[in-house]
């Protein structure tokens, strides 16, 4: 019989992960990104970039090639060519919040405190969309974090139990911890934030104990969590059914649906 203590570890390591992707999508203060700025519909218009890079493999994730392709795609910009894009487009569209999404946010922390020393200087929020892995292990990222006064932070759960989380995103089960240790270390350091959590996949038994969880991390993370469900585009759906992943509800057209 094997010696437990020599059996691989189950899954990939978001941290080790993390590095590898800047090494892609990271050059000196620039990072890569698809799009520069869009008008989105979220928290009531958002004007937000399209980043590549990431540190999770998600099977639902709806980004594909930012995160799956990251060697070939997307253009490399500096924080500045960034900020005028996202600002000229905001006042375009009368928008307060700008963003990056499509991937994870914290790749590059150089290019993003230069991006959000930019936003401080200006009449706009910053949301940065992370999934917590590397704030979470880094509590001195957060601790930097809270230098910048134009700046919330939205954590991305997936899942709600180290066993779903393992099933969506393949990681090791043990990195799911890590964003609710994100969102301590960002309330501790004074950092504005939320937490958001997909349910797709999930009971009212996993939903309650990922809500309990969360009230143990801090009490109001409930009176701003966010529920996600997926969207069903169609490479979605098809990396789902590769993977033998079937959703318990999506959102289709702005409602909710139960499957």
């Amino acid at each position: 019989m094997a010696n437990p203590s020599t059996k691989k570890p189950k899954g990939y390591d978001p941290i080790k992960l993390t590095k590898a992707m800047e090494k892609v999508v990271v050059d000196g203060n620039r990072r890569k990104y698809v799009r520069l700025a869009r008008p989105l519909r979220f928290y009531g218009g958002t004007t937000s970039a399209v980043e590549v890079g990431c540190n999770l493999r998600c099977k639902f994730c709806f980004s594909d090639k930012p995160v799956f392709r990251p060697q070939s795609t997307g253009k490399f910009y500096t924080p500045q060519e960034v900020f005028n894009a996202l600002s000229k487009s905001a006042r375009k569209y009368g928008h307060k919040l700008i963003s990056a999404s499509a991937s994870e946010g914290t790749l590059g922390r150089v290019h993003l405190f230069e991006l959000l020393r930019l936003v401080d200087q200006s009449e706009f929020v910053y949301i940065l969309e992370t999934n917590g892995m590397t704030l979470g292990n880094d509590a001195s990222f957060a601790q930097q974090l809270a230098a910048f006064k134009n700046l919330h932070v939205r954590v991305s759960i997936k899942g709600t139990s180290q066993q779903e989380y393992h099933q969506l995103t393949d990681a090791l089960p043990e990195s799911y911890e890590l964003p609710f240790k994100a969102l301590k270390n960002l309330i501790d350091s004074g950092v504005s934030c939320n937490a958001c959590v997909m349910i797709s996949f999930s009971d009212e038994a996993g939903i309650q104990a990922v809500e309990k969880k969360l009230f143990e991390t801090h009490p109001g993370l409930l009176k701003s969590l966010e529920k996600e469900h997926i969207t069903p585009f169609t490479k979605v759906a098809k990396r789902l059914s590769k993977n033998g992943l079937k959703p318990n509800s999506i959102a289709f057209k702005g409602n909710v649906v139960n499957l």
